[in-house]
């Protein structure tokens, strides 16, 4: 055989190709461990109080379940749930359509079940005054409400992102700062200086968001698509993609453009951030005027619910 077409092939064979979509094992297991480990630390820091543990994690668990059970009905694929300690849990899957309107309700599916739970624990305090279904009342509440807040990453930025400006990186951006802003302000205001460390995190999305633009710039100058799917690229598409973002993720910076790596699935999770797939905007705007009034009901009802009850008692 011709050495120089040896050659040839033996390189062909070293080309980075898209990896395949492979579910995650063992997610189970993953979410059970993640949850011992979360029991685990926050025993500790209640001082060995398992039942505040206990009410704690019932809260988050619940809420999660709803986000769960709302992309297992919409057909995610890969569906898992992890546990973090001081930042709570989530829930992530993948889409097999990206949908304004299954956005929406898997993202209010985890705190309107937890704040109607947190309402229900309130009415038996009202008829029994067993301090536990206050606890349980202000704690559902609480965390959910939490959530419901118009900060990204949490569940109520991420819905305001979705109905509005779901596509826009530059609003997007704004809107993180603005968020930044809001929660610097509580932490002052509270004394709550925890709330510093998800402006950190919140600073470095920021970053991260603004190398994904300086990588879709440069690929609207090449040319090369990325309004698609992952799963719609070819090898070739996916390899000049994959050469763009090296030259601009930092998390990227050590990957070889030409070879490729045997860690290769961290590319491709990069990369489908960097893919605009096309959104249905399936949400006509008398829906949009309906899912953010349900947004502020179940945001600052429960609120002046609880605030009109203990000034009513004091009278």
């Amino acid at each position: 055989m011709d050495p120089s077409r040896l050659q040839e092939d033996e390189l062909a064979g070293q080309l980075p190709k898209k990896p395949a979509i492979i579910p995650a094992k063992n997610n189970l297991l993953k979410t059970l461990l993640s949850l011992a480990v979360y029991i685990g630390v926050y025993y500790i820091f209640f001082h060995q109080n398992m039942k505040w543990v206990l009410f704690l994690v019932l809260v988050i668990i619940i809420h999660e379940l709803g986000h769960f059970v709302a992309m297992k009905i919409f057909g995610y694929n890969d569906v898992k749930m992890f546990f973090v300690p001081f930042l709570g849990a989530y829930v992530s899957g993948e889409p097999r359509r990206v949908s304004q309107y299954q956005r929406a309700i898997t993202l209010l599916a985890g705190p309107i079940p937890g704040i109607i739970i947190g309402l229900l624990m309130f009415w038996l305090y009202t008829q029994t005054h067993q301090p536990i279904y206050h606890w349980l009342a202000l704690m559902f509440i609480a965390l959910n409400a939490l959530n419901l807040l118009p900060v990204s990453p949490l569940d109520g930025g991420q819905l305001l992102e979705n109905i509005f400006f779901h596509s826009n990186r530059i609003v997007q951006s704004i809107f993180i700062i603005l968020s930044c802003a809001a929660l610097f302000y509580l932490a002052v205001l509270l004394r709550n200086y925890f709330l510093l460390f998800i402006i950190w995190l919140l600073i470095i999305r920021f970053r991260y968001l603004a190398s994904i633009d300086r990588v879709r710039k440069e690929l609207d100058a090449k040319s090369i698509p990325y309004n698609k799917t992952y799963a719609e690229l070819t090898d070739e598409e996916y390899r000049r993609v994959r050469a763009v973002m090296i030259s601009h993720i930092k998390g990227l910076r050590n990957y070889d453009p030409a070879l490729e790596s045997e860690d290769e699935d961290n590319v491709a999770a990069y990369m489908k951030n960097v893919l605009t797939t096309p959104a249905e905007e399936d949400l006509s705007r008398v829906q949009k005027i309906f899912i953010f009034l349900a947004w502020m009901l179940f945001l600052i009802g429960p609120v002046f619910l609880y605030l009109s009850y203990g000034l009513g008692s004091r009278l």
